[in-house]
């Protein structure tokens, strides 16, 4: 009897003890994070950057977890208002240690926003700034030594809460925003500290310019010999920039003149120039467009850019782009010919094209090509405009040499006129919106109203066929489709293995949709 308990207890403490290394590896595991490396949680953590409740979740995960996790959750901050600061000094206040991870600072401030017109018309309704709070003066001291890359969105900026921004001093890359409204010396002042900016970016906003200011601004850029009050020290010298983005500021003379001033600027390393001029319909309201400091800019940087992106809007079926016919109209003596170390050209349609290349073809004829070796098209299209003017694009060379996809084809086929051509990468954007499918799924059986439109009428049956258009089903038709008519069209690119065509599908009726502004594409 006693042997018998002695072996039952033996048994029950062997079973019990078989567990416990279970237990134990589970934790010790845990700790070291599955003994995953720390290089390999920091490349897991950087594919998770674009969801930041994914990366929450896997900093609660473990200790060797959470290090890697918050480098890419404090990574960037974003601020709009007083209890954004707040909320950032109390985080600070907890766990100094992550302000090391904060490469990216977004500010944005707006007294008044209108849809349309200048905002200097507008009246302010506040004119105390949230970046003057103790929380806000506080995180700006702190931040100051670790921002890499400032976003500035604010209006108005001023004297008021430039403050703040100037403490960001370490800033290699700066963004911004609504440029329209900004004097130049108010951008100098933000900029004259922060000398370490190598990539500038600078957006004029949706404003539609004024054509009484642009005369005058135009006429005073002429006469005034210095666009900044306050000129650099003997001892400061200018910035020397690598990468330039300018969007619809091309009308803001003066800026562009504190630019090309070479007191302020040293554009001889500039590499990468990011380019977007005016929408079309805009430009026929002024009387008389002026092309002078553009052309300056690209003669300034003609012997040593290696990339230039143009962003352009509409095509065939829109208002004439002036610039566009300026710079194109004679290839042989087109400003643009002075790019001759150009290596990299993208050419981003902004607006639907129908897959119109004529605006692909002007400028390929302009541009010197000895030396590219890289190009992008990304163009956009609607599910709509698809089967009834894709066709008039595809067509053969004699029925309009000046707007199919085979010219394309022998113009960058022509090996003596691009002979280092690598790579060809076409990206369409197709945007549909899943949500009118959804609201035509209507059951005419069941339904049995003889007055219902979505029933009988032809406005329904018209609907029933767009939303059919837009379902998921049908937008991957269309995307198989352009695929392959691009690559039947663009056969000696394809035989040489230059082509690349990459279909995007952006659906309209997601609320998450972010702006295709460059303001906010920090990950370029």
């Amino acid at each position: 009897m006693d042997s018998h308990q002695k072996q039952r207890r033996k048994k029950a403490k062997s079973s019990t003890n078989s567990t416990a290394p279970i237990r134990r590896s589970s934790r010790v595991a845990a700790r070291q994070g599955w003994r995953i490396p720390p290089e390999i949680l920091l490349l897991i953590m950087k594919e998770l950057r674009g969801s930041k409740v994914s990366l929450k979740t896997a900093a609660l995960v473990c200790r060797a977890w959470r290090g890697p996790a918050q480098v890419y959750l404090f990574s960037q901050m974003h601020i709009q208002q007083s209890p954004d600061c707040s909320r950032i000094s109390k985080i600070i206040q907890k766990s100094p240690h992550l302000t090391l991870h904060v490469n990216t600072l977004v500010v944005e401030e707006y007294a008044y926003l209108p849809m349309f017109g200048s905002i200097k018309d507008k009246p302010l309704t506040s004119r105390v700034s949230y970046l003057q709070s103790r929380d806000a003066t506080k995180i700006a001291s702190i931040l100051g030594s670790s921002v890499r890359e400032l976003g500035v969105s604010v209006y108005p900026l001023d004297k008021n809460n430039l403050e703040f921004l100037k403490q960001m001093k370490r800033v290699q890359t700066l963004k911004v925003d609504q440029c329209d409204e900004i004097p130049v010396d108010i951008l100098a002042e933000l900029m004259q500290g922060m000398r370490n900016i190598t990539s500038l970016h600078l957006f004029g906003g949706e404003i539609e310019p004024n054509a009484n200011e642009y005369e005058t601004d135009r006429l005073e850029s002429l006469t005034i010999t210095s666009s900044v009050s306050a000129e650099p020290t003997v001892d400061t010298p200018p910035f020397r920039l690598t990468r330039l983005t300018l969007e619809k500021i091309e009308h803001r003379f003066g800026l562009l003149k504190f630019l090309l001033d070479s007191s302020h600027f040293d554009l001889g390393a500039l590499e990468d120039l990011d380019l977007t001029w005016m929408e079309a319909e805009y430009q026929s309201d002024i009387a008389a467009l002026d092309y002078t400091f553009l052309d300056r800019l690209f003669r300034r940087v003609g012997t040593n850019l290696k990339g230039l992106t143009l962003g352009l809007s509409g095509g065939n079926f829109s208002p004439k782009d002036y610039y566009l016919e300026y710079y194109t109209m004679n290839p042989t003596n087109s400003p643009l010919r002075c790019l001759v170390t150009l290596e990299s050209l993208s050419i981003i349609n902004q607006e639907y094209s129908r897959l119109d290349p004529s605006i692909c073809l002007a400028l390929l004829t302009s541009i010197p090509s000895s030396s590219l070796t890289r190009m992008q098209l990304k163009t956009l299209i609607d599910v709509d405009d698809f089967a009834k003017f894709t066709p008039v694009f595809f067509a053969q060379p004699e029925e309009d040499p000046a707007k199919h996809w085979k010219a394309v084809d022998t113009l960058l086929g022509d090996e003596d006129r691009f002979p280092v051509l690598a790579t060809l990468t076409i990206t369409v954007v197709v945007e549909f919106q899943s949500l009118i499918f959804k609201l035509t799924q209507h059951d005419t059986e069941v339904c049995r109203n003889p007055d219902c439109t979505l029933c009988m009428g032809p406005i329904g049956k018209r609907a029933k066929e767009m939303g059919i258009r837009h379902s998921e089903g049908s937008v991957d038709r269309t995307s198989t489709q352009i695929l392959g008519l691009l690559e039947g069209t663009l056969t000696r690119l394809k035989e040489r293995g230059l082509l690349n065509v990459e279909i995007e599908k952006r659906d309209l009726s997601l609320s998450d949709l972010k702006p295709d502004s460059g303001f906010w594409k920090w990950d370029d």
